[in-house]
């Protein structure tokens, strides 16, 4: 008996994660909320990826 509640617990669990994926996936983006890039000066953090590629490009130009 308790494997069967055990089954059915993960069974739901699986089957609401599937649910809640579906539904975020159609929820549609809100405005000003289109374009998140980060903006590189403010931030403090000196190992970002996102600032590197940024000192990149600025580099190259």
């Amino acid at each position: 008996m308790k494997i069967l509640f055990a089954i059915l617990i993960a069974g739901s669990l699986l089957g609401l994660n599937v649910w809640l994926y579906k539904a975020n996936k159609n929820t549609p983006v809100p405005e000003g909320c289109e374009n998140l890039k980060p903006d590189c000066h403010g931030c403090g953090i000196t190992d970002c990826s996102l600032r590197r590629t940024e000192e990149i490009r600025e580099d190259t130009k």
